[in-house]
């Protein structure tokens, strides 16, 4: 091998130094930089927690109309009782003290009839999302059994069977255990249970008690 081409394998070889030199420069920077902000976030870091909790009730007195029936308005009465299970999943911050939870995921069991005795019963799933201190917005979203005692009514109820049971919420929790809310509340087979022909708004007033002291 000539001196030329030592020069070369050497001039080679100190710019593969020098260009993994700047490469692990570079990442170290990037890495610091993550790093840096990932610290930066701590304040807003969160966590889903499933926690064990005692019954909550929750109980709506609303006005009814024949969501089939355009001509129809609102009328009194209907009832809505839902028993929360004893289980709640919460999104919570992780460095800041316990306080309202940022959301709240629950299951209740729905009953709800109107004065004519016709009634559906169900399982629900409700979401809560914190609006301001002690102010929640929710979904909730079931599966109910609609029972027909009457047919010859104005209340929505037509047939029996499987429906789906919507409800807007808007809550305001005015001690850590009583909360007052209004209800949307809507029965209706979704286009999945076609034989089942129900069909039911509900606006209503609400007032829950949290077993729990927090």
């Amino acid at each position: 091998m000539d001196l030329k081409q030592n020069i070369r394998v050497l001039v080679f070889i100190a710019a593969g130094i020098v260009a993994s030199s700047w490469c692990y420069g570079q990442n170290n920077s990037k890495q610091t930089l993550l790093d840096s902000l990932n610290k930066s976030r701590e304040k807003d870091l969160g966590a889903f927690n499933l926690y064990v909790v005692n019954t909550k009730l929750e109980f709506i007195a609303g006005a009814f109309r024949n969501r089939s029936s355009s001509s129809q308005g609102f009328q009194p009465f209907t009832c809505t009782y839902h028993v929360y299970f004893p289980f709640q999943l919460e999104l919570n911050r992780v460095n800041e003290r316990a306080g309202d939870k940022l959301m709240k995921i629950n299951m209740p069991l729905i009953v709800h009839h109107s004065k004519y005795g016709n009634y559906a019963l169900g399982l629900g799933g409700r979401f809560n999302f914190l609006v301001y201190k002690r102010l929640y917005l929710s979904y909730q979203i079931g599966v109910v059994w609609c029972e027909v005692v009457r047919k010859d009514t104005d209340d929505g109820f037509q047939n029996m069977g499987f429906n789906f049971h919507h409800e807007f919420n808007l809550s305001y929790g005015i001690t850590k255990r009583i909360a007052l809310s209004a209800n949307l509340i809507h029965i209706s087979n979704g286009g999945l249970f076609k034989n089942v022909k129900n069909n039911q708004d509900v606006l209503g007033i609400g007032v829950s008690y949290n077993f729990n002291s927090y």
